[in-house]
């Protein structure tokens, strides 16, 4: 089996200072920064280390090499040969030792990853519980908001009670409007509901007589605005079906990350995680989350040379499936944020095809407004492209 080698790279998730309040983008930048920085200055210094000192045993393997083909003596050539066999061995443990700091860098990494994620996803709820917009858009949906509509609404009530025992039809609308409640409170118009108001509607305009113009000319442009409204719901609600998704995938992503905290801090490292949770996911002092991070990482290290002495032949296997786990991870909550990306254009469709609605254009600019504010603050907060990208180049074949 190839053995994947994880390689956290520099392009982490970034945050905003003032779209997520909670967790500054330059701290966490530093944080990430500054980590991958010294993991990889230790990196450096270990592997010009070993190069030398392969050069170095490479060296004298080879004059040993010469000096045993040019000597008669048996018992030279056995001395010469058991001190080859130690250069030999020297030289594989100055291998072991890079490829225990190779897991070292990598485990660390995959750790300063799940530990990030603890910090976007936060933020990321805080985006999908706190949307204005949506209040905007509830409101387009209410035509209890538009000039006029209410108090001729009283006046379509009225035509109802008053009809309702001669016309089943009306009788059944006059049965949903008390079952539905006020108006004013936003029930949606949608479904049998709206198609049954709107043929009540119709009836009405359909009784008023030439007496009545000013009444039927204002009920006509009711008419016309309730099915306006009544197709843009329809619209909005075949977007936000997707949110229903959205949510689900969210809150199992965070069940999966909330595991893989477990799996790796509390088992193999043996981190209390209230005490990660004080000293990185709450901690607001970047130098201070730095250094925490940097001291897992000696512990990771620790851990890593423990289990190789106890288990030398498959020591590798289960930091392997975890930075495994930990990319997965990764690439669905780039995938997440994508989805969300793609719902707000959807958005941006529903809104370009009502905003030359006579009825519903100036509703349609001021949602326009609002919407752009979500997407730049969305997009300034989380860029599921960039993270995506980092997410698909964090291994490298051994």
């Amino acid at each position: 089996m190839k053995k994947i080698i994880f390689v956290f790279t520099a392009a982490l998730f970034s945050f905003n200072c003032a779209n997520a309040q909670i967790y500054a983008d330059n701290q966490n930048t530093s944080v990430t920064e500054q980590v991958l920085k010294e993991l990889n200055r230790e990196r450096s210094l270990l592997s010009q280390n070993l190069e030398f000192r392969i050069k170095e045993i490479d060296s004298k393997i080879t004059n040993l090499d010469e000096s045993i083909k040019n000597t008669n003596s048996a018992s030279e050539k056995v001395e010469k040969l058991l001190e080859r066999v130690k250069y030999l061995e020297e030289r594989q443990e100055e291998i072991d030792k890079n490829t225990i700091s190779v897991y070292k860098y990598n485990y660390s990494s995959a750790v300063l990853n799940l530990a990030s994620m603890e910090r976007e996803i936060k933020p990321l709820n805080l985006f999908n519980t706190s949307r204005e917009f949506y209040t905007t858009l509830d409101a387009v949906g209410n035509p209890m908001n538009y000039k006029g509509y209410q108090q001729w609404f009283g006046k379509f009530k009225g035509y109802i009670a008053e009809e309702k025992e001669d016309n089943a039809r009306l009788e059944a609308l006059n049965h949903m409007l008390q079952v539905t409640g006020d108006l004013a409170k936003g029930t949606p118009f949608t479904g049998m509901f709206a198609g049954s108001l709107i043929d009540g509607i119709s009836q009405f305009v359909g009784s008023l007589n030439r007496r009545d113009k000013e009444l039927r000319e204002q009920s006509i442009k009711m008419l016309k605005l309730t099915t306006s409204i009544s197709q843009f719901t329809h619209d909005k609600d075949l977007i936000e079906t997707e949110w229903e998704g959205i949510n689900k995938s969210l809150n199992e992503l965070k069940e999966l990350q909330n595991k893989a905290m477990k799996d790796n801090l509390v088992e193999i490292l043996d981190i209390k995680k209230q005490d990660f949770t004080e000293n990185f996911t709450n901690e607001t002092d970047a130098k201070k989350r730095t250094q925490y991070i940097l001291d897992i990482s000696k512990i990771a290290e620790n851990k890593i040379a423990e289990e190789r002495k106890k288990n030398p032949e498959n020591w590798k296997q289960e930091y392997h499936d975890q930075m495994l786990s930990v990319q997965n991870l990764k690439i669905r909550f780039g995938m997440l944020t994508f989805r969300i990306l793609e719902n707000l254009d959807k958005y941006e469709k529903l809104i370009q095809k009502y905003q030359n609605d006579s009825f519903l254009m100036d509703e349609m600019k001021t949602l326009k407004l609002k919407l752009d504010l979500v997407r730049n603050s969305f997009e300034s907060t989380f860029n599921p492209q960039e993270y995506i990208k980092a997410s698909n180049e964090m291994y490298i074949v051994e």
